[in-house]
């Protein structure tokens, strides 16, 4: 196992968290994340808190990918870099979009918000593995 690229760690989040800002800005008209969530009710609503929020969370998937790529190794993602998108994508597709649409489906989000969270979601964890093959 290869040392846990700990730069690629603190900013992969980060990048995840800008996209997050235009993915729900300008690009898709203010939806906001997590469209079951009504905003209007939460106290603690605020684009500060959120943002704080929305990078701690994203930590947590950033330093799996980064043991995860650690364990793959340096020497093969030298020779396979795919391996970074594929590791980064595999996620996101098949545990991160099912897990977010079965929960969406349960509050009646429509399809468009689906479809825009579930982009989302693909776009920030490709992002996050570019982040790794960049600083690889």
């Amino acid at each position: 196992m290869g040392a846990i690229n700990w730069l690629a760690v603190l900013l992969a989040p980060g990048l995840a968290a800008a996209i997050g800002r235009v993915w729900y800005g300008p690009l898709f008209g203010g939806l906001p994340p997590f469209a079951f969530m009504d905003t209007d009710r939460r106290p603690d609503a605020g684009p500060v808190r959120d943002a704080i929020a929305g990078l701690f969370l994203l930590a947590f998937p950033a330093l799996m990918l980064g043991h995860s790529l650690a364990r793959i190794g340096p020497a093969t993602l030298a020779v396979k870099p795919w391996l970074y998108w594929m590791q980064s994508g595999g996620v996101a597709l098949f545990f991160v979009i099912p897990a977010v649409w079965l929960n969406q489906a349960r509050h009646g989000v429509t399809l468009r918000e689906a479809l825009v969270d579930a982009g989302f979601w693909l776009t920030a964890y490709l992002a996050m593995g570019t982040v790794f093959w960049t600083l690889g």
